[in-house]
């Protein structure tokens, strides 16, 4: 066996310079990473847009200073608060008015029944009561008597019986003439208490 064989390991062939680059191949779990990633980003841009939007509708004060403009909704509310809070009051001072108007009204009113039931229940049978007349002194009546022992009995009457005495302040008889028929005609001058002609306290007895 020849042990002089001559070994070399000196590639005999040039090194190729012209090899190209091994590119590895983009798996398809990366390219949906970068889908979920991308549209998470759209995402979050969209809600912080969107975040944004609504509060500037909600918060934005009004563009003019009568809130005549154009206004958030919170700014919006609080005008329509403060007008139907206006409009409310204004309503119940037009309601407070009337109550009281309707108060005086009611106060100032006469009622005339309890007056006529008075005269009915204390005037004898031979007295008549022709005409009334009101005034702020009080009630002047002129009527006609058979004769003069009827005003007579009549003054009695009035001066002796208790709702006469509890509801007829003052009276006094005058103008005594006699008519063509011998009847004697008069003026009775009544000053009764106010409670008596008050259609108001006279409501709420009934």
């Amino acid at each position: 066996m020849d042990s002089k064989i001559p070994t070399s390991f000196i590639p005999k062939d040039t090194i190729r310079t012209d090899l190209r680059e091994r590119r590895e191949p983009v798996s398809i779990l990366m390219i949906v990473a970068l889908l979920v990633l991308a549209g998470s980003l759209v995402y979050l841009a969209g809600i912080y847009v969107y975040r944004t939007m609504t509060y500037n509708a909600i918060n934005n004060p009004c563009s003019t200073a009568d809130g005549s403009g154009s206004c958030g909704l919170q700014a919006s509310l609080d005008i329509e608060t403060r007008d139907f809070q206006r409009e409310k009051l204004e309503a119940l001072k037009r309601l407070d008015t009337k109550l009281k108007n309707g108060t005086s009204v009611l106060d100032s009113h006469v009622a005339m029944r309890p007056l006529f039931d008075l005269l009915g229940s204390l005037t004898g049978q031979n007295i008549q009561y022709q005409k009334f007349e009101f005034d702020k002194a009080g009630i002047t009546i002129t009527g006609i008597a058979k004769s003069y022992e009827d005003i007579a009995f009549q003054q009695k009457v009035f001066a002796t019986d208790p709702n006469s005495q509890k509801l007829i302040r003052n009276f006094s008889f005058s103008d005594f003439n006699l008519d063509q028929k011998g009847q004697v005609t008069f003026k009775l001058a009544l000053v009764v208490d106010s409670a008596l002609l008050s259609y108001r306290q006279n409501s709420q007895t009934q």
